[in-house]
């Protein structure tokens, strides 16, 4: 990543302010981001190692059961960007993948259509469904016909807004502003509309705990929106207009679970409404049932990230790792972002229906 565009929790903590939010929320991951937040910089000192009472060994977590793996990779698409950053589909199974300032469009067996250049770059991206493409910079929405001209461009959606996220559904867009840790309902033309999911708002939502730059969301079949509460570890659903339903999801270590500060970072649903969960920090991308139930697994670790020198130098700051954007086609194959690699990885079922 440029200088410019990478974020650190602790830039992005202490640049969206709401610290102090999220610990009266009585939050824990709160609580360490803002104390990280504000401790000093010190030098790295050695030390005898800690009491193996004292430590917990994930390494038991970083191989995937092999009755558990119902995909297997496939092919590797190479996105040509410095700083890749996200991933969609569209008709006909095209890619759309965003990175540096511009989003390029693949076909299904990875070949280069056409390039749309933006002024800035791209957080995220989505397909409209008159064919168009809504495309997400840090504080506004812009759309674009597949041609490549810019067909809107909203007004900055205010301070601190870091957009993370975009869905469309009942003729409004959706955007997840990470940096103040809700969710804004637009208009076609970009314009706020209304927002929900602020910790501590009386809106009757549970309040979205964000440590870190990662929130995701996306709009159903079944007419709800499902948001990524990665503080909490869960998946839940609103109404359009921000009433609360349903959630979710669990903290463990556990394959079945999200762990670290911040987990699901990303997640996207397959064309049978099964979802497809990424985490960070221990790398997984796993497969959920339309309630929810862990199915199975798409990737583990040791699968995702191969080269671990290459994997730390595309981290901007690892003590929050990244995470790979994930998207599913008409085929229920899973596509994959790998910011190490700069690539796109297809992982397809082993059987029909896996």
């Amino acid at each position: 990543m440029s200088e410019n565009s990478k974020i650190t929790r602790r830039r992005f903590v202490k640049n969206s302010a709401v610290g102090a939010g999220l610990l009266s929320a009585g939050g824990i991951a709160g609580w360490f981001a803002t104390r990280h937040a504000s401790a000093p910089i010190v030098e790295k000192v050695s030390r005898p190692p800690l009491d193996p009472r004292f430590t917990y060994d994930v390494s038991r977590f970083s191989k995937t059961d092999p009755a558990l793996l119902h995909y297997g990779e496939s092919a590797s698409i190479p996105t040509g960007f410095t700083d890749p950053t996200c991933l969609a589909v569209g008709a006909e199974d095209a890619i759309f993948v965003g990175g540096d300032q511009a989003v390029k469009v693949f076909s299904q067996a990875g070949e280069l259509h056409s390039t749309i250049a933006l002024e800035s770059r791209p957080q995220a991206v989505e397909l409209m469904a008159d064919g168009h493409l809504l495309v997400a910079l840090k504080d506004h929405l812009e759309i674009y016909a597949t041609t490549g001209q810019r067909l809107m461009q909203g007004a900055s959606l205010g301070q601190r807004t870091y957009l993370t996220a975009i869905a469309t559904g009942g003729g409004q867009i959706f955007a997840a502003d990470a940096g103040n840790r809700e969710i804004i309902r637009c208009d076609v033309q970009g314009k706020a509309l209304a927002r929900f999911g602020r910790v501590g708002a009386k809106d009757g939502t549970p309040g979205f705990v964000v440590p870190s730059p990662y929130f995701d969301l996306a709009f159903g079949a079944d007419g709800l929106l499902w948001v990524a509460n990665p503080g909490r570890h869960r998946v839940e659903a609103y109404t359009p207009d921000g009433q609360f339903e349903l959630s979710w999801g669990h903290t463990s270590m556990a394959v079945e679970g999200f762990c670290g500060c911040c987990n699901p970072v990303h997640f996207a649903r397959l064309s049978d409404g099964r979802f497809v969960t990424s985490e960070k920090g221990l790398n997984r991308i796993k497969l959920h049932d339309v309630k929810g139930n862990f199915t199975g697994v798409v990737a583990g670790p040791e699968i995702l990230v191969k080269d671990l020198e290459l994997a730390r130098q595309a981290c901007a700051n690892c003590t929050i790792g990244f995470g790979f954007d994930v998207a599913g086609d008409s085929q229920n194959r899973v596509l994959a972002l790998d910011p190490a690699t700069k690539t796109i990885r297809v992982f397809t079922p082993k059987t029909v229906g896996a």
